[in-house]
């Protein structure tokens, strides 16, 4: 999830697929920094359904994410504190079910250069665990799109710079967050 919007469409998705719960109890975090942070206790006492989820999600660090617990009354009155902790619970039981993945923010960038630097460059890409080689293009210059982690982009762009005796052309296409192995 990497916006407010969808994480709204996943919320929208749990009330339409169990449209005679009780409570859709959420919470969700967005942003590499945990810019937006937001929990809906869902007609619960106030703090003691959403806040127990978003506390479990700030602890663990895990960015964007969202969990929805969905509840259908079974009529035992669990009070405040057994609310606060079956919801936090519940969120646990969540990410131990489903696990963390790690997420990584690469630049996508194409680089174009002479034939006669591929087989320097082709060796380095494939063997250095910085670059991950999207595909190869050959037509009149080489065309490689490579993924770089974005904190390394400065010494990445100098290897290839130097592989391609700074002939090399750089241009980046776009960022995007990757799986991390």
């Amino acid at each position: 999830m990497n916006n407010e919007k969808e994480a709204l469409r996943f919320i929208e998705k749990a009330h339409r697929s169990h449209p005679d719960a009780n409570h859709h109890v959420y919470a969700y975090i967005i942003g590499r920094n945990a810019e937006i942070q937001k929990f809906s206790d869902d007609g619960e006492p106030s703090g003691t359904a959403g806040k127990p989820i978003l506390e479990i999600l700030k602890k663990e660090k895990i960015v964007n994410t969202i969990i929805v617990v969905t509840r259908f009354f079974g009529g035992i009155k669990l009070g405040a504190g057994g609310l606060i902790r079956a919801y936090a619970k519940s969120g646990k039981e969540v990410i131990e079910h489903n696990g963390v993945t790690t997420m990584m923010l690469y630049q996508l960038i194409n680089i174009e250069f002479d034939y006669q630097y591929w087989g320097k460059l082709e060796n380095e890409v494939r063997n250095h665990e910085i670059f991950k080689l999207k595909s190869v293009d050959y037509d009149q210059k080489v065309h490689c799109k490579i993924y770089i982690p974005s904190s390394q982009f400065k010494e990445a762009n100098d290897v290839l710079m130097d592989l391609t005796n700074g002939q090399g052309i750089i241009m980046k296409i776009s960022e995007e967050y990757l799986k991390e192995d």
